[in-house]
């Protein structure tokens, strides 16, 4: 086989950069690059490289911010238009849509 297959880190970090996308995207405002490292629990280091991902893949742009050593997170498209959903996602989806639909149909409660 040609190529290298890793499952290992490169997973984490777009399942990290999903989570980030999705905590930018909540805030209207946009979200400070030390706010997402304290939501994401990972390390300052760790943040700045995801960051950093996403800044050079167009998805997110940094701003400044004035008299403070942080910079402000905004999506570079709305949101819905940002997405991984792959092949593994829609399965996902198109699951819990049923489970969803059952609870639904059959007034399931807890």
């Amino acid at each position: 086989m040609s190529g290298k297959q890793s499952n290992g880190p490169a997973n984490s970090i777009s399942a990290l950069q999903e989570r980030a996308l999705d905590l930018i995207g909540s805030k209207g405002s946009g979200l400070f690059q030390s706010e997402l490292r304290r939501l994401l629990s990972i390390d300052s280091s760790k943040c700045s490289r995801i960051v950093s991902k996403m800044q050079s893949s167009g998805l997110i742009y940094r701003e400044r911010v004035p008299a403070s050593s942080t910079y402000l997170l905004r999506l570079t498209r709305p949101a819905p238009q940002i997405s991984f959903a792959g092949p593994a996602h829609r399965q996902i989806d198109s699951y819990l849509t049923e489970i969803y639909m059952l609870y639904l149909v059959r007034g399931i409660s807890g």
